[in-house]
């Protein structure tokens, strides 16, 4: 593999209760809710970058994916093309490459996801709306990206996931450092987070986040945690999802073990009541009905904000940058 190809790949990842019954479902199930075209703001919170032309740590920018399902039968029944540019400069492309959907092989658990980059990407600009050009691709064309799969598992509605270990290797320092994604992917929420770290000694050189673009409110993204009782006693409690929503209206949803299909709906300045008393508001309700089963309420700066029913915890806290640590996974 030439050091253009891996480093174009590399490039992609710089710049529960599961409601279905197999692993192939939720395969299934990841290459119809990825498909789509995804408006983000990416902010860069360190850079590594000495150029000044280069985009500085505070920095963001508007930046559009559309993510469109290809028919390569060569490559895998499950199959997406990835297309990345800024929203303004469309013809401009940042990152393209093919996905290859597979099941993860065991003890893994959920979707691997193959990356393939172009050997010649200007070539296959656009592909996704170029069904000529599409049937001239081939096997030839692409080289897969080693050591970059990604590993999403589901959860609700949601996938999440990313990369595995230190050997997505980021070429632009000659191997001296490795590339780290983490995504989430749900109808109607796209976040990740791409980090290059130093291979020996694992410091931080590169942080960008991605997240769902708003045009009228400043959104923070939320992970919450999902604990469950049989028995309705806390000391029964187990971890039953973790799930990711924006503050603007973002929604999750999720099974419990009897069978019940719940909805997380998490509120701050687009809340359409009571104008003059801002507040994060979190509602629990169930998918078919109209009134929640229980919401709480706290200041609209909070971190953090909880529902406890007793046979039912939900604790969500906002993801903070720089840190390894989620909120929800403690």
């Amino acid at each position: 593999m030439s050091a253009h190809v891996i480093a174009g790949v590399a490039a992609l990842l710089t710049s529960g209760t599961l409601e279905l019954t197999g692993v192939g479902s939720e395969v299934d199930s990841l290459a119809q809710v990825w498909p789509g075209i995804r408006d983000s703001i990416e902010e860069v919170f360190i850079s590594s970058s000495p150029s000044p032309s280069v985009w500085g740590e505070g920095s963001e920018r508007r930046v559009r994916t559309t993510v469109t399902t290809v028919d390569a039968p060569w490559l895998g029944p499950h199959v997406l093309y990835l297309e990345e540019f800024l929203h303004d400069d469309p013809d401009s492309i940042r990152r393209q490459v093919l996905l290859d959907l597979q099941p993860a092989e065991l003890p893994a658990i959920g979707v691997r996801v193959r990356l393939y980059s172009f050997r010649q990407p200007e070539r296959w600009i656009h592909l996704d709306r170029r069904p000529k050009l599409l049937m001239s691709l081939a096997r030839g064309d692409v080289v897969r990206a080693e050591g970059c799969d990604l590993l999403l598992r589901k959860e609700g509605e949601q996938f999440n996931g990313g990369t595995v270990g230190r050997d997505c290797l980021d070429l632009r320092a000659g191997g001296r450092r490795y590339a780290e994604l983490r995504l989430v992917i749900g109808p109607d929420l796209y976040w990740y987070r791409r980090r290059v770290l130093l291979r020996k000694g694992n410091e931080l050189q590169e942080e960008v986040f991605g997240f769902n673009w708003f045009e009228m409110n400043d959104a923070r993204l939320f992970a919450c945690r999902v604990d469950w009782s049989a028995s309705g006693r806390k000391s029964d409690l187990h971890l039953l999802a973790r799930l990711d929503l924006h503050d603007q209206g973002g929604h999750a949803r999720f099974v419990t073990p009897d069978g019940r299909k719940l909805e997380l709906t998490l509120h701050s300045q687009d809340w359409p009541f009571v104008i003059d008393r801002d507040a994060l508001i979190l509602l629990v309700q169930d998918q078919v009905q109209t009134t929640p089963l229980a919401s709480a309420w706290t200041d609209i700066e909070a971190d953090e904000i909880s529902v406890n029913l007793g046979w039912l915890r939900i604790q969500c806290g906002s993801i903070v940058p720089n840190t390894d640590e989620l909120w929800a996974s403690r």
